[in-house]
This record gives structure tokens, C-alpha cells and sequence, in this order.
């Protein structure tokens, strides 16, 4: 599953419709925050399920997964400067009084020989309250961690990988790449590649693959449902037995499986 931006409910949906048995594993390949208005949700669902299945489920992150926590952990805090984050994200971290207080700091600020920026005002109330620490605690831990997860056929990642590396790959993709490739790569590599970050219609040049999955006829899957205008995440499954792919995708408020690779 990947791109998911927020979208709990589509998630959920899609959970609902996965049974977790001792030999599966659950992949996640990154973009949980912005776009939808439930980004706190999504994290907190994603690492509860890390939690009760341990070696199970694999989360990697993704670009605004790594965009949001470098605006969360900033290095430097003395010069500190907003980086790219969607409000929707910020706010489903923050109650409404909460939002009200940051409005009476802000206006305070007025007067200040040193007045603090309302982002970083923002920043500092998401940052320390204590409800979040156990998740805040899980991002920084995911953000030491690598950005693919390799089986012996298989490269899972966000965005992609540097192809032209061939079986060097890992020594040969800059950081940057695993989470923010752009444009996609297709065609024949000697691994699948499963991966999200651009939505499945776009890359196959066909609306009709909004909310779906999306194999090459090669190598490649892509898996970025368009969680915030389709309303569905997308699940791939892989049978290890029968080294078989399948889609399982939402029509018509029934899921559906298609038989791929």
C-alpha cells in the first residue's frame, strides 16, 4: 500500500480487507501525511500495526513523509526556516483550543523585541505535546531507517530506484531518489520494482487507472491510487508460494482482484 496522504478512511477500507496471518508481511511504501485531513490518524494506525506485528509490517517513508518530519525535528532550531508542509497535515495534530492559543501567541508577538514566526509558533505546539511523543519518537527511528525493502526478486520503495545502476542500485541511487524519482521509469529490470509516488493514471497515460494499480507488462508496479481524488487506496498483493501478483481495487464499493503478473 502506499500513498495513502491522509486519507484514513480509504485506508481503513482497505485494511478492513487484509488479514494479517503469521507468514504475510504488510508493506508500506511511504506518503502517509498531506493531501487529506487525517494525516495524525493514518501515522498513528500505521505505527499501532508495527507495534502488534512486529518483523510483519514495513513502513518506508516517503518525500512528504521526510518533508514533514524535517520541518517537525529541524537540525538547527536557531535558524530554523519552514520547509514544505500542508496545513491539512499540521492541523490534524492540533485541537481546536490548541489552534486558538497559537492564534494569542501570534498576536502577542506583535510587541516582541524577538518576535517568534507563527510557523515556528505552529511548530512548537505540534512538537511538544504529549500525547504525540510515542509517535514522534517512531518517525525519527523511521527516519535513520533505509528507503527500500528488498526480497530476492523484489524492491520495494516510494519513487524508484537509479536503473541505469543495474545490480549496483544501492550504491548507485543518490537518497533523493528512492523517495522523490521523477519522471518514472518502465521497461525491464532484472527485479520488480514496487513502487508509489506518482499516481498509477498518470503513469500509464489512462484515466481509467484512477484508484488502481498499475503493471507495465515488464517490471514495474505502480501503486499510487490517488487516495485524495479517487477515495481508494489500492492494495498489490504478491503470493510468495506462487510467485503470482494480484490487484485488489475498490469498484463500486466492492473489492475487486485482478490477476497481474
Amino acid at each position: 500500500m502506499s500513498d495513502i496522504h491522509g486519507c484514513y478512511v480509504a485506508m481503513k477500507q482497505a485494511l478492513d480487507h487484509i488479514q494479517l496471518k503469521t507468514a504475510d508481511q504488510l508493506l508500506f511504501v511511504g506518503d502517509y501525511v498531506d493531501g487529506g485531513n487525517e494525516s495524525l490518524q493514518v501515522l498513528n494506525e500505521i505505527m499501532a500495526l508495527e507495534q502488534a506485528h512486529p518483523n510483519q509490517v514495513i513502513t518506508l517513508l516517503g518525500n512528504h513523509d521526510e518533508w514533514f518530519c524535517n520541518w517537525l525535528f529541524p537540525k538547527n532550531t536557531e535558524t530554523f526556516e519552514p520547509s514544505f508542509v500542508d496545513f491539512k497535515t499540521v492541523k490534524s495534530f492540533l485541537s481546536a483550543a490548541e489552534l486558538e492559543e497559537i492564534k494569542d501567541a501570534s498576536r502577542a508577538q506583535v510587541n516582541s523585541s524577538e518576535p517568534i514566526s507563527v510557523d515556528e509558533l505552529i511548530r512548537l505546539e505540534v512538537v511538544e505535546a504529549v500525547r504525540h511523543q510515542e509517535l514522534f519518537k517512531w518517525l525519527k527511528q523511521k527516519m535513520t531507517e533505509q528507503r527500500y525493502y528488498e526480497r530476492s526478486n523484489q524492491i520495494y520503495v516510494h519513487a524508484g530506484i537509479d536503473e541505469e545502476a543495474g545490480e549496483y542500485w544501492k550504491q548507485g541511487t543518490m537518497d533523493d531518489i528512492f523517495t522523490g524519482k521523477f519522471p518514472a521509469t518502465t521497461g525491464k529490470f532484472y527485479k520488480d520494482i514496487i513502487s508509489g509516488h506518482i499516481h498509477s493514471e498518470e503513469v500509464a497515460n489512462d484515466n481509467a487507472y484512477l484508484g488502481k494499480v498499475y503493471w507495465d507488462h515488464d517490471n514495474h508496479f505502480f501503486i499510487d491510487g490517488h487516495s485524495v481524488t479517487s477515495g481508494i487506496v489500492p492494495i498489490l498483493k504478491y503470493d510468495t508460494e506462487n510467485e503470482h501478483y494480484s490487484s485488489f481495487e475498490m469498484m463500486n464499493g466492492v473489492w475487486t482482484k485482478y490477476r497481474l503478473k
